[in-house]
C-alpha cells in the first residue's frame, strides 16, 4: 500500500547505505551489515526489498506505472510481515537492495538499546576473581540477550507504527517539517539502479484537497486510543531522547535548514517530532481533537504558557516564547529625542558615564530630526505622533519623549493629557509625564551660562571669545537655542557647529572638575528615569500578562 500508493513524495525511503548514514547522524550506531544482522535475527527489517532482474528491465519506477510493478514481477517484495519469512540476502551480495522509512528509527532505537551492552571493564580487572566474574557474567548476558530476541520478534507496534507514519507523510510530512510558519512543499526525486522515485506532475495542494484521513484508519485498523498512544509513545521519544527537550517551544520555530544542523539526539529527537506531529495531525482530522503538543505530553500543565488558544496566532506565539526566552529584540522603552545634539549626547553618556551602549538598556533612541517632525502639520497636529505612542504602547514599548520649548512642544504634551487611545485595553494614549519638554532646550537647561560660553569659545578655536552676559542675553529670548547660534554667526562669520559643541559640553559634564555631579543634570536624571521604566516593563509571555499591562497605570493614565 505504501509503494502503490505513492506514499514517498514527501518523504523518500533511504536505500540501506542511506538509511544508515541517516541513522549515524542521529547517534544511533548502525551500518549496512548490521541492519541486515538485525533483519536474519527477525528484530528489524527494512520496508521492502527488490533484486536485479534477470533480464534489462526498467527500474522500478514509484508511482508505479502499468507494466512496471516490481512486486508483481517478483522482483520485490514486502518485508514488513513479523515475524520475518522473507528472503536475507548475505552481506557480500549486492544484487539486492533493502529500502527504509525514516520513521523507522524509534523501532531501530529501542532495538539497539536492547542489543548494546555498556560495560566498565576496569570492575573487571582489579581482583582475583576478576577473570572468573567476567566469564560468569558475559555467559548471562549472552542467555538474557537471546531470551530478549525470542521475545521481541513477535512485537509489532513500534514496527506498524512507523509504516503508519509513512503511509500519511504525503499529507502531513511537510507541516510537519516546517517551522511553525512556512512549510516545504514539492515532491522529492531519488534514483538508483533498481528504483527511481518522482512525479513532476505531484502536487501537495492537491494531495491535501483529495486526502481521506479514513482510509489510513482502515488500512491500519486505528481507534481514537490506539492512534492516540502511537502520538504519545513518539512524544516521549523525542522527549527522553533530546537534549533540547526543555527548549522545545523555541526550537520548533527554527528553520528547517538550521534543524537539519543540530547534531546527534537533537538531531535524532527531531525526525520523532516530526513522526509525532502527523501523528497529532492525523488524529484531529479523524476525531477533531487536538492532542497537547508534543513537550506537554507527559506532564501536568497547570498554567500554560502562553495560552492555547493565543497558539493559533503563530506571530503572536512566537513573540511570547521569545519574551520567555529572553530573545526579543523589541526595545522595552523607546526615546525619541529632537536632533542629532540630543542623539550624540544622549549615546555619550550611556557608553561614558552608565558604562554601557543604550541598546544594552534594551532603549531604542530614535532622532525626530526636528520638532515639527513631533507636532505634525496643521492639518495633523499632534495626532501622527501620538497614534505612534499609541501603537507602541499596545506593544508593550514605553513611549518616552524629549523637546526644546519651541515651536508647538508644549501643546503637544498639552495635547497627552487627554488624547484617546484607538485600542480597547487602555482609555489614554500615554502618561503626560512620560513627554518632556525643556524649560528653554537641552542646552540651557542642563548647562550654566558659563560652561556654554566656555564651550563657545572652545568651538571657535579661541579665535573669538563670548562672555557669560552674552550667553545670558540669548538665555531670555524666546529661542534661546536660534539666538545662541545667532551670537556665534555674528562673532565668527561661521554657522555654530552644534556636534562639536555638544561634545565639548559632554566633557564638561564628565570632568572630574566639574562642580555639578553628574547625577544632578537634569539629563541625567532623565536617563535615569527611562532606565528605571526599561528595567519594570518585562515582555509579557501570557496574554492574560499582556493585557493586565494593557489596563495598568504604567502605560498611561486611567483617566
Amino acid at each position: 500500500m505504501i509503494v502503490e500508493s505513492a506514499a514517498l513524495m514527501a518523504c523518500p525511503l533511504l536505500d540501506a547505505d542511506k538509511f544508515a548514514a541517516f541513522c549515524s547522524e542521529r547517534d544511533l550506531s548502525i551500518d549496512r551489515e548490521r541492519l541486515q544482522r538485525l533483519e536474519r535475527l527477525g528484530l528489524f527489517a527494512p520496508v521492502f526489498r527488490v533484486r536485479t532482474p534477470d533480464d534489462n528491465a526498467e527500474a522500478f519506477h514509484i508511482p508505479v506505472r502499468e507494466g512496471n510493478n516490481w512486486f508483481q514481477k517478483g522482483w520485490a517484495w514486502d518485508t514488513t510481515h513479523i515475524p520475518v519469512d522473507h528472503e536475507i540476502p548475505t552481506d557480500n551480495d549486492r544484487s539486492h537492495q533493502a529500502y527504509y522509512s525514516i520513521f523507522q528509527i524509534d523501532w531501530l532505537r529501542c532495538v539497539l538499546t536492547s542489543m548494546t551492552l555498556h560495560v566498565h571493564l576496569d570492575s573487571y580487572i582489579d581482583g582475583p576473581a576478576s577473570e572468573r566474574n567476567w566469564s560468569g557474567r558475559k555467559d548471562d548476558w549472552l542467555q538474557h540477550t537471546k531470551s530478549m530476541v525470542e521475545t521481541s520478534r513477535s512485537h509489532t507496534y513500534r514496527p506498524s507504527v512507523a509504516l503508519l507514519c509513512q503511509y500519511i507523510s504525503n499529507r502531513y510530512y511537510p507541516s510537519a517539517l516546517g517551522d511553525q510558519r512556512m512549510i516545504r512543499v514539492g515532491g522529492s526525486t531519488s534514483w538508483d539502479q533498481w528504483l527511481s522515485v518522482g512525479d513532476h506532475r505531484w502536487d501537495w495542494e492537491e494531495e491535501a484537497r483529495k486526502w481521506d484521513p479514513k482510509r489510513a484508519e482502515l488500512l491500519f485498523q486505528l481507534t481514537p486510543q490506539k492512534l492516540k498512544h502511537a502520538y504519545e509513545m513518539l512524544a516521549s521519544g523525542q522527549s527522553f531522547v533530546d537534549p533540547l527537550a526543555r527548549w522545545y517551544p523555541l526550537v520548533q520555530f527554527v528553520s528547517i535548514d538550521e534543524r537539519r544542523r543540530l547534531k546527534g539526539a537533537a538531531l535524532q529527537a527531531d525526525t520523532l517530532r516530526e513522526g509525532a506531529l502527523m501523528l497529532r495531525s492525523l488524529y484531529l482530522d479523524l476525531y477533531r481533537e487536538e492532542l497537547p503538543p508534543p513537550n506537554e505530553v507527559h506532564m501536568t500543565v497547570i498554567v500554560p504558557t502562553p495560552e492555547r488558544e493565543v497558539r493559533k496566532d503563530a506571530r503572536r506565539y512566537l513573540e511570547f516564547v521569545v519574551n520567555d526566552y529572553g530573545l526579543n529584540p523589541r526595545p522595552k522603552l523607546v526615546l525619541f529625542v529632537e536632533g542629532q545634539s540630543e542623539e550624540r549626547m544622549i549615546n555619550r553618556l550611556f557608553e561614558e558615564f552608565f558604562g554601557f551602549p543604550v541598546s544594552r538598556a534594551w532603549i531604542e533612541l530614535i532622532n525626530l530630526r526636528g520638532v515639527d517632525n513631533a507636532t505634525g502639520g496643521w492639518e495633523d497636529r499632534f495626532r501622527a505622533i501620538l497614534r505612534l505612542v499609541d501603537y507602541h504602547h499596545h506593544h508593550q514599548t514605553l513611549v518616552v519623549i524629549l523637546l526644546d520649548n519651541e515651536n508647538h512642544a508644549r501643546k503637544l504634551k498639552k495635547e497627552s493629557v487627554t488624547a484617546q487611545s484607538t485600542y480597547e485595553y487602555r482609555k489614554r494614549v500615554t502618561r503626560p509625564e512620560y513627554i518632556h519638554v525643556w524649560k528653554k532646550s537641552l542646552e540651557f537647561d542642563n548647562f550654566s551660562d558659563s560652561e556654554l560660553a566656555a564651550a563657545l569659545t572652545e568651538v571657535s578655536g579661541g579665535a573669538v571669545a563670548f562672555t557669560r552676559a552674552e550667553v545670558a542675553d540669548c538665555r531670555v529670548l524666546k529661542n534661546p537655542g536660534a539666538a545662541l547660534g545667532r551670537a556665534y554667526k555674528q562673532k565668527t562669520a561661521s554657522g555654530l557647529p552644534k556636534p562639536k559643541l555638544n561634545d565639548l559640553l559632554v566633557d564638561r559634564m564628565l570632568s572630574d572638575r566639574s562642580r555639578r555631579k553628574v547625577q544632578n543634570r537634569p539629563i541625567v536624571m532623565l536617563l535615569l528615569r527611562a532606565l528605571e521604566l526599561a528595567m519594570k516593563n518585562p515582555p509579557p509571555t501570557r496574554q492574560e500578562i499582556w493585557e493586565k499591562n494593557q489596563k495598568s497605570k504604567m502605560l498611561a493614565k486611567k483617566s
